[in-house]
């Protein structure tokens, strides 16, 4: 069976269904340090010169997007890794400002002082204890968000709650990210939402809306992310398996997989991937895993 993590809509009205994010593997196009322009060839070859090689493409230590393995002593080629500009920076994504996920439509103010994220929800079914496992993995890997037990002090921190909506909204888990500044939850709603396809991913200045309140809170949940390899899947876990391969695979280059399935693929048939793959850290290793 497939679970799918239930869509908490813009209207505030939540589904009972589990929608799980989907995505595949685009490989990254490679420019070789040898292309020169056209002009450039005749003179070249009078002076018999060779380019020297760059840097190659590798992932940064806590498996966030790529970065160069070599420093650079020459000009980077701009698909060394991703930027929000779409000029691939020379080091690992670790500011939620650096990400290059598409932004939310409906942004809070990044000044925001009691800002949050309605994450994502799940039927009550499933009960308090449900894992949240797409959520957890896009988090394991973007770790530009540094998880927190307590209440988040700083930009980049964040922490998050489970809810229990009212019987007007079927009595539904929601999941709640909490940040220090509205800035980290626009950021971290565009990632949420960017991997965990259909998620709700609303930011919220002020006031929880679907009757939820202090008093709606059930538990903290999601600490053990303060450690980022506590999160990582176990061997028997097919779910877990196919949210990292997902995640890492859009986490290493938003822009360019974007549309990958890879996620909802992998559930469908298992057998076809090399989900092994998935119990590597950081995602680079995950990546050169798949290749």
């Amino acid at each position: 069976m497939i679970w799918k993590p239930a869509l908490v809509a813009l209207a505030f009205t939540v589904t009972p269904a589990l929608l799980l994010a989907c995505g595949d593997k685009s490989d990254a196009s490679k420019k070789s340090s040898d292309d020169d322009d056209e002009d450039d060839k005749d003179e070249k070859k009078k002076k018999k010169k060779s380019a020297s090689p760059s840097g190659t493409a590798t992932g940064g230590p806590t498996g966030a997007p790529l970065t160069t393995e070599k420093p650079a002593t020459a000009a980077v080629p701009p698909d060394a890794a991703p930027s929000v500009t779409g000029v691939k920076p020379t080091v690992p994504v670790t500011d939620p400002n650096q990400q290059t996920y598409a932004d939310v439509a409906n942004k809070i103010a990044d000044n925001c002082s009691n800002a949050s994220v309605l994450m994502t929800s799940a039927p009550e079914s499933v009960g308090a204890d449900y894992p949240w496992t797409w959520t957890r993995q896009a988090l394991l890997a973007n770790q530009q968000f540094k998880v927190v037990s307590g209440p988040p002090a700083a930009h980049g921190e964040v922490s998050f709650e489970v809810h229990q909506a009212s019987s007007k909204h079927n009595n539904a888990w929601v999941l709640v990210g909490k940040c220090s500044d509205g800035s980290t939850c626009n950021k971290l709603a565009a990632m949420n939402k960017a991997i965990v396809k259909g998620s709700a991913s609303q930011p919220i200045c002020g006031s929880l809306p679907m009757d939820l309140s202090p008093a709606t809170m059930k538990k903290p949940v999601l600490r053990e992310l303060g450690n980022a390899q506590n999160t990582l899947p176990q061997k028997t876990e097919i779910v877990g398996q196919c949210a990292r391969l997902h995640a890492c695979t859009i986490a290493m280059d938003p822009t360019a997989n974007a549309k990958a399935t890879i996620g909802l693929d992998c559930q469908k048939g298992p057998t076809k991937f090399k989900t092994d793959c998935a119990t590597r850290y950081p995602c680079a290793e995950v990546m050169k895993c798949l290749e």
